[in-house]
């Protein structure tokens, strides 16, 4: 399984898309390429994401749109703004 996930990675990361980058170090992902991949479950996590902070990313893009491009999905809970507070949403994609 860790080899597929290896083979995964390497593919999106070395196919040239301006979209995706690796990860930092200590598993941030550059201010350009703010959305965090999980290569094992395939979910991507936006700082609007209960488990942004605690994902260690995998691989990083530009934006959620290249995340789904990329075979990537929703978290199923994430923050949205709302007038005095935050609201819990809950993605059913």
């Amino acid at each position: 399984m860790r080899r597929i996930r290896i083979i995964i990675l390497g593919m999106l990361i070395m196919s040239g898309c301006a979209h995706t980058t690796g990860p930092l170090r200590d598993g941030s992902c550059p201010p350009e390429f703010p959305v965090k991949g999980n290569a094992n479950s395939f979910i991507y996590h936006t700082p609007r994401s209960f488990s942004y902070f605690k994902t260690k990313a995998e691989v990083c893009f530009d934006s959620p749109d290249a995340a789904i491009r990329h075979g990537f999905r929703a978290p199923k809970f994430c923050l949205s703004p709302r007038r005095g507070g935050v609201a819990l949403t809950i993605t059913t994609k």
